[in-house]
């Protein structure tokens, strides 16, 4: 008894610690940041591993000793800490939390913030005059138990036996789309309907959009719609069902008796509140409880209401939080004059309480359903729904940061659909579109909510795996390759299957950065493709790996290098870069793809990977300069490829006198090529990469710097150079819109290359927040997928493309 209230006591004291070091640390990263307030961080870390020790538990033991080392070495330099190193800060403070939570109360540990507590997905009753295979396939797809009502009697006895958690109506029944509005506006009378409504109709008129409103209608639809738009509509409309503590305020008033008063308002609204009484604790409040909206009074004495609001205002994190302010009558003069915080509303005190509820509630709908919007926008590939390539990245690299914390290895599975590419050829892209989404609605089937889906690229889906090895991740393995390959994809008047490779690369420690595991996933995946039978290749310890690779395929891949240039195929795909300063001339980075014997299309980088040292490396090089030229040959406008150069081609001597001959005989204009080379290519070279500029710039031709700022000397390296353009590392965009200290070290750098005379070029643009950015930055020159993903024709319209 005695030694189970000793182990209860210790870990109580463990509870505490952890408490005081959160928010200590907290407190340092949101308030005020002081080097003394570190060096007790450093001293609470070390209390608490003494503390851990006399728990005798090795787990919390290692645990804590790796946060004690890790915060000693963060206070040795007396400044505040780096993103990564803050990140690790977080990741261990949360293990710690998660461990402590579990074991005290077995079941438990979920992260105390406040999150929408996600329900089962409700019943939905589609009452329409025909079966509507489509809608109905995308609900089900989303996990919605769907029930189809085809006739209107019908439709009047289940409504009245349950309510279910939405209804959509097609209005076009034989009976008359007065009839049916008129059924639904009774019903609602008669057993007070207060489910969302969504009506589908051929009329567009605003006399029957006014009668679906007096029916209850919540949203409209005139066909022929598109049933992704209704399934985001009803996703909102349902979110306050399916989600508990959905709406959030955060009220910052240091006048308690106020405070309270709108808290017991907002509860009876159906609202969560949280006071904050101090109000420079808002920033770590906010991180907390993560609010939909702010309601502050600016009539606050600690400090200035309308420079708290503006600090929020211009916070990455949290600059597209909705606020309501609060003043007195005399000064909402100055405040409408004076205050600069986008996003928010004035109100005079005192305000009704009804009145506040009621504009409480619209700025919250209207948030959230922005939220959500710009969240699809901006983390979501368009055609698949599942997470896009920029937010799986940051995923990623959050997952191999916190590993052996509470995530103890971590799987990347890379599922390339082979046969995508013909079944674009032959059956058009919307039809390979339609595969795709079908494709990763089985897909999200499969996986539970720790394992996270994203379309990495056009014909690969990746997967991000944690806690699983050996037979049972296999498993999952191949019950994805068996859901995707089994059974058609029927689309219109196609039945397709779909042929998948599947690549998986694990780790169970941070020796491998995030950029190192999708290396060895998209080689495991090349792999995949050679192997008989399951086409599904697990790469293994990097020595048996390496081993693998080299004696198995290498050569092989060699040799169908050659026989694919042999019976050419392959192919030239050209992405635009585009001018952020109003230069409309047209430049294109050129890209190769290559189709096996079997017309499966072949990973670029498991090529490149091989031939980047060997003679068919020359050979592929030359054929693509050589293709280029015979397009520009024919190209009316004057239009500027650029074109990546592998290692063995700079050691090319006769290169300089093969390019000269192929510009004669074409007409190209030197000028209108530029040879792309890596940075890291480059550094290594030194001596090949002086002869093969020579070479090219006697010529005409232009030079880019790739992949540029992750060298030892990067400029200094430049200088030597002299490069016309400089492509960025993708390091520097990668989360460049919530890093502030991440653009100004961008704008610093665009700013010595402008001084260098080098036009700055940004690639992996995904998403319209970042574009912005970059201009008031300096950037000179853009490419990425929001803008155009590679394409076989050169048809981006560069006049009205300007920034």
């Amino acid at each position: 008894m005695n030694q189970a209230k000793d182990r209860d006591s210790q870990r109580l004291k463990l509870v505490n610690h952890l408490k005081l070091t959160e928010d200590l640390w907290q407190k340092l990263y949101y308030v005020k940041w002081n080097p003394k307030s570190f060096a007790m961080l450093a001293r609470l870390a070390q209390e608490m591993l003494q503390s851990a020790q006399a728990s005798e538990d090795n787990r919390l033991i290692n645990l804590a000793a790796q946060l004690e080392h890790h915060v000693k070495i963060c206070a040795s330099t007396g400044a505040p800490p780096h993103e990564t190193e803050r990140q690790r800060l977080r990741a261990l403070l949360d293990a710690l939390r998660y461990l402590l939570a579990t074991e005290h109360t077995p079941g438990a540990g979920e992260d105390p913030r406040t999150r929408p507590l996600l329900a089962p997905q409700p019943e939905i009753f589609v009452i329409a005059p025909d079966e509507n295979p489509h809608l109905v396939a995308r609900l089900e797809d989303s996990a919605y138990r769907v029930r189809k009502i085809t006739s209107l009697a019908e439709a009047e006895q289940r409504l009245q036996e349950r309510i279910p958690g939405a209804v959509i109506v097609d209005v076009d029944f034989p009976e008359g789309s007065e009839t049916v509005v008129k059924l639904i506006a009774t019903l609602r009378g008669q057993i007070r309907l207060r489910m969302p409504i969504l009506f589908l109709a051929e009329r567009n008129d605003m006399a029957a959009r006014l009668d679906a409103i007096r029916a209850g209608g919540a949203a409209y639809f005139n066909k022929p719609y598109d049933s992704d738009e209704v399934l985001g509509v009803l996703r909102e409309q349902l979110l306050p069902q399916t989600a508990q503590g959905y709406f959030r305020v955060l009220i910052v008033n240091d006048r308690p008796a106020e405070a309270w008063e709108m808290v017991g308002a907002l509860e009876e609204q159906g609202i969560t509140p949280r006071v904050v009484i101090q109000p420079l604790q808002i920033l770590q409040e906010i991180q907390h409880f993560r609010p939909d909206l702010l309601l502050i009074d600016l009539d606050i004495k600690e400090t200035s209401g309308s420079e708290l609001a503006q600090v929020i205002a211009q916070h990455r994190e949290f600059d597209i939080l909705p606020m309501i302010l609060l003043c007195f009558p005399a000064d909402t003069a100055h405040y409408l004059m004076n205050l600069d915080a986008p996003g928010a509303s004035l109100l005079a005190k005192p305000v009704p309480l009804g009145y506040l509820c009621w504009e409480v509630k619209q700025r919250l709908h209207r948030a959230r359903a922005t939220r959500v919007k710009l969240n699809l926008l901006t983390d979501n590939d368009a055609v698949s729904g599942l997470f896009n390539r920029q937010r799986f990245l940051n995923l990623l690299e959050r997952a191999t940061e916190t590993l052996g914390l509470r995530t103890q290895s971590l799987a990347l599975v890379f599922v390339m659909m082979d046969n995508l590419r013909s079944i674009r050829d032959s059956a058009g892209v919307a039809t390979a579109d339609e595969v795709v989404g079908q494709a990763a609605s089985r897909l999200r089937q499969l996986l539970t909510h720790e394992q996270q889906a994203a379309r990495f690229s056009d014909a690969i889906l990746a997967v991000l795996i944690p806690n699983l090895l050996g037979e049972p991740l296999l498993n999952l393995v191949r019950r994805i390759r068996d859901t995707l390959e089994t059974g058609f994809y029927k689309v219109g008047e196609h039945a397709l299957l779909l042929r998948t490779s599947i690549g998986v690369a694990m780790a169970t420690d941070r020796s491998l950065d995030h950029l190192m595991l999708i290396q060895r996933a998209d080689s495991a995946c090349g792999l995949a493709r050679e192997t008989k039978g399951e086409r599904l290749y697990v790469q293994q310890d990097p020595s048996v790996a390496k081993h693998d690779h080299e004696a198995s395929s290498r050569m092989r891949m060699l040799q169908q290098v050659e026989e694919i240039i042999e019976h050419e195929r392959l192919w030239l795909l050209f992405q635009p870069i585009i001018s952020m300063r109003g230069d409309t001339n047209e430049r294109y980075e050129v890209l190769l793809r290559l189709r096996d014997s079997e017309g499966q299309e072949v990973v670029p980088g498991s090529v490149f990977g091989v031939v980047h040292n060997h003679k068919i490396g020359q050979a592929l090089d030359r054929w693509i300069i050589d293709h280029a030229l015979e397009m520009l040959q024919h190209r009316q406008q004057t239009t500027v490829l650029f074109i990546k150069i592998l290692p063995i081609t700079m050691q090319d001597r006769t290169l300089g006198g093969w390019l000269r001959e192929r510009l004669e005989q074409t007409g190209v204009e030197a000028q209108r090529l530029v040879f792309a080379v890596a940075e890291s290519t480059a550094e290594r070279s030194l001596r090949d990469m002086f002869g093969f500029l020579g070479g090219i710039k006697l010529l005409g031709c232009g030079f880019c710097l790739d992949r540029f700022g992750r060298g030892t000397d990067s400029l200094g390296l430049l200088k030597n150079l002299g490069a016309d353009y400089v492509k960025l590392d993708m390091h520097f965009v990668n989360g460049l819109a919530k890093d502030t200290k991440k653009q100004a070290q961008l704008r610093a750098l665009v700013e010595e290359l402008e001084v260098l005379g080098a036009a700055t070029v940004v690639g992996g643009v995904e998403d319209v927040k970042t574009m912005p950015i970059l201009w008031s930055l300096g950037v000179d020159l853009i490419q990425g997928f929001f803008l155009q993903r590679p394409d076989r024709e050169m048809s981006y319209d560069f006049a009205d493309a300007t920034f």
